[in-house]
């Protein structure tokens, strides 16, 4: 019993390894809504779930995360609509807009979704009656109860308009539940009420006076006291919540609210009535707050006050929610976090407390690139003029554990549609983005900007040249800059070569060439394009390979020099597949049994050229060979049986490509997650959501950290990062040896790993790990790997398998450090 409980707890010690090997990083700056528990917050973001201990500390508290709840972790849905406490069993239930509920509870997390019973996957409000739980959704109401001992709730019944005379629709916006037990529904037809005791009673459904609210709105219910508040598009309704008493209290521009459209209104504990301001984009899922008012206040007494954005401690963007509790108020922003008040505080002087997690500035990622300094930039643009669900939200930086986001609001950069982003010879960044027409947002530039992070400069570089940014002015102004300029608008794909020159990829017109300084080399055409669509270069110092979006696909000059238009050393790729395709990257690399490979990712398939031949790798078969004779795909090399196959044989489309420092491929998909091939072993090895935490099986850009060892996966959800060697090992001590697994199988397991706890890497400079026998032989001296680790497969120096017994480890440091332990290997 003994050794099966020490067998356990190894291999949960194990598994939480592997598990740490994983990151998952969403943007939860963006709240819905706010749940308050005893011992901290619970919001809900679109990056999922996110919990926060109390603090009483005045301030912005940048790190009191505690934990973030994501797909990866379970959830349905990363976008997190809203937040109930179940108090019957002690679960916390999230709504989504279109993924249904996830209910979370100490046995970890379920899902209740129209395949459930669920009415809609859209859920609106979840609100708790006893050991019965409502859910309002876009199709209905439904009834869930808890059976004592049963971990899962049942559907007592469901509330439509077919079988509920007095539902006005079943398209329900809004439900709120007094504290007089009467409920209240707001859709596009009006506003329900019925008391809980007669949900079951068709007569007992009522309506209020539908002629007080705006028919076809999506209006907003709020309980304050002993008011119910109903938020229109420009005015807001308050009545009593019994609803059989006579009276409304109505506000709007001429009683104390301004000319704007209303985002949700509330009354606090003192009777004062608190609202916000903006316009909700749906499809984007975005605000637009036109105006500098961001609160209003009107006091009991009638008294108005408007508070300004980045007044009182508050910051610029829209507030989304207002949430009155015993305690205080607490404001849910778009894009700022959580502000707070506790009580007793005086509205009209104190300063807000702000909750704000440090993280990434966007879900949607759309380039990666790391600079000299081992900083990571992220973009987060769209192929598109305006903007787009979950991007277009400018460029954000990594660099020692902290974020930092640039957008027009806080930076002289140019544009939020930051569609790539790329790194000079001088480490200067470029960031360039789709084309602007009178539809795209106030401010939105055209052109490249270029960010000088060293002399704090910042470049605007377009059709008519490149212009510094005035502080004075706050703006690009003045004379051109040298020749620098580019011959398009739409600067989609950015490049700097091995020589330093910078490749601009402007989509309709070809190429633009600058020098490292920024000087005018060369515009050229690609062959055979009629659009010249181009987005992509890469150069190896060899060739450069040129892609287009849906246009003449990829073409390769094959040549070192720089292309030219009409030039002699143009290569059209043989295979069809790769003419009028999209191109996503190339990378060359030297394999080890058949020498120079360039791997093309493409939306026809995953290509390699070895330039003689072209290959194409699959999910049927591994590696087809193109007859240029017969122009057909021949079989070139089978799968073998139970050998892991191209993207978990899932057919699907190739979006990403890289090259990592340990000279293995990395292969991102449009459905299915990504691949990793290792040239040595010639094998596949694929991560998608069902067997990593990965958010999404979409992979839309992937990079590196050399400092931290990670892999980069961006995604439309946010980005993961998977650790799989270090290039700069972190600084750390010799401490204790943990060994896993132990004992140790060589004829099930892989290998065993001997990690330096708790940093997990050995110390930097050379560490040597030897193997004893029982008898004090010594049976081999192991290398370390890439991970700042070491394995062991069970054989000796001579490659000859090692016989069940117990083993000692010794591993030591370069300065002559010395640590310990023992392998139970059983055969």
């Amino acid at each position: 019993m003994k050794r099966i409980a020490l067998i356990l707890i190894i291999g949960c010690m194990g598994f939480c390894l592997w598990s740490a090997k994983w990151e998952t990083i969403t943007n939860t700056t963006h709240i819905y809504d706010l749940l308050e528990m005893d011992t901290g917050y619970y919001m809900g973001t679109w990056g999922g779930m996110v919990s926060v201990p109390k603090l009483n500390t005045p301030g912005l508290h940048s790190e009191a995360i505690t934990k973030v709840w994501t797909t990866a972790d379970g959830l349905v849905s990363n976008d997190v609509r809203n937040i109930s406490y179940i108090q019957f069993n002690q679960s916390i239930w999230l709504g989504s807009a279109s993924d249904g509920i996830t209910i979370v509870n100490q046995g970890g997390t379920q899902k209740l979704t129209t395949e459930l019973g669920l009415p809609s996957n859209n859920v609106v409000k979840i609100i708790e009656r006893g050991s019965n739980v409502l859910v309002a959704t876009q199709m209905g109401l439904a009834n869930y109860y808890y059976l004592e001992g049963v971990n899962f709730p049942l559907q007592l019944h469901q509330y439509n308009m077919q079988n509920t005379p007095g539902l006005l629709s079943n398209n329900i916006d809004a439900m709120e539940l007094a504290s007089n037990n009467y409920l209240f529904i707001s859709s596009p037809s009006g506003i329900n009420f019925v008391h809980l005791d007669s949900l079951d009673v068709d007569d007992a459904w009522h309506s209020l006076d539908v002629l007080k609210v705006k028919d076809g709105y999506k209006n907003k219910l709020s309980i304050g006291g002993d008011k119910l508040i109903i938020t229109t598009q420009t005015e807001i309704y308050c009545h009593s919540i019994n609803p059989y008493q006579n009276g409304w209290t109505h506000y709007t521009s001429a009683n104390g609210l301004i000319n704007q459209n209303l985002v949700f209104a509330t009354i606090d504990s003192n009777g004062d009535l608190w609202v916000s301001y903006g316009t909700w984009d749906e499809d984007i899922l975005a605000y637009n707050l036109t105006g500098d008012i961001l609160l209003t206040r009107i006091s009991s007494e009638g008294e108005v006050q408007h508070i300004h954005k980045k007044e009182l401690g508050l910051g610029t963007k829209c507030i989304s929610k207002i949430i009155c509790t015993t305690n205080g108020i607490y404001l849910c922003s778009w894009g700022d976090g959580i502000f707070y008040q506790i009580y007793p505080f005086n509205p009209a002087t104190d300063l807000w407390q702000q909750y704000l997690h440090n993280t990434i500035g966007f879900p949607k990622i759309r380039n990666i690139a790391t600079d000299a300094k081992n900083a990571i930039w992220f973009s987060s643009g769209a192929w598109s003029i305006i903007p787009q669900r979950k991007s277009s939200l400018g460029a954000c930086r990594y660099k020692d554990g902290i974020w930092r986001t640039y957008n027009l609001a806080n930076s002289p950069i140019h544009t939020d549609n930051i569609y790539t982003v790329a790194v000079d010879s001088k480490d200067r960044k470029w960031f360039g983005t789709f084309d602007v027409t009178q539809a795209s947002p106030p401010g939105w530039k055209y052109g490249v900007s270029i960010f000088d992070e060293v002399n704090n400069q910042w470049f605007w570089l377009s059709h008519s040249g490149m212009y510094q940014w005035d502080e004075t002015t706050q703006s690009y102004g003045g004379s051109p800059i040298g020749t620098a300029q580019v011959q398009g608008d739409t600067d989609v794909g950015i490049n700097c070569d091995r020589y330093g020159n910078m490749f601009i990829a402007c989509s309709g017109e070809g190429f633009t060439v600058l020098s490292p300084d920024d000087e005018l080399i060369r515009f050229f055409s690609i062959p055979n394009s009629v659009r010249q669509a181009v987005q992509y270069s890469y150069h190896n110092g060899k060739q450069y390979f040129l892609g287009t979006h849906n246009d003449r696909g990829l073409v390769i000059w094959n040549d070192d020099s720089i292309p030219e238009t009409n030039g002699i050393h143009w290569l059209i790729p043989d295979p069809p597949e790769l003419n009028n395709c999209e191109v996503y990257g190339v990378i060359t690399i030297e394999s080890p049994y058949e020498g120079v490979q360039h791997w093309i990712a493409a939306s026809n398939g995953l290509f390699m050229w070895d330039e003689n031949d072209w290959y194409k790798y699959d999910t049927a078969i591994k590696r087809y060979k193109y007859n240029k004779s017969t122009h057909n795909w021949e079989n070139n090399i089978l799968y073998f049986v139970d050998e892991e196959r191209l993207f978990g044989s899932v057919r699907t489309t190739p979006t990403a490509i890289y090259l990592d420092p340990f000279n293995r491929i990395w292969v991102g998909s449009l459905q299915h997650g990504l691949s990793m091939y290792d040239p040595i072993t010639e094998r596949f090895t694929n991560y998608y959501q069902e067997n990593s935490p990965l958010l999404s099986d979409y992979i839309t850009a992937l990079g590196y950290s050399p400092i931290e060892g990670k892999l980069l996966i961006g995604t439309p959800e946010g980005l993961n990062t998977l650790i799989i060697g270090y290039q700069i090992k972190p600084e750390t001590k010799l401490n204790t040896l943990k060994i896993y697994p132990n004992p140790f199988y060589p004829d099930k397991d892989k290998s065993v790993s001997i990690i330096n706890y708790p940093s997990g890497t050995m110390p930097r400079g050379k560490n040597k790990c030897r193997i004893y026998d029982s008898s004090g032989a010594l049976v081999i001296t192991l290398e370390e790997n890439e991970l700042a680790q070491f394995d062991w497969d069970g054989l000796n120096s001579a490659g000859k398998k090692c016989a069940t017994g117990i083993y000692f480890v010794v591993v030591t440091d370069e300065k002559g450090n010395r640590q310990t332990g023992k392998i139970a290997l059983l055969r």
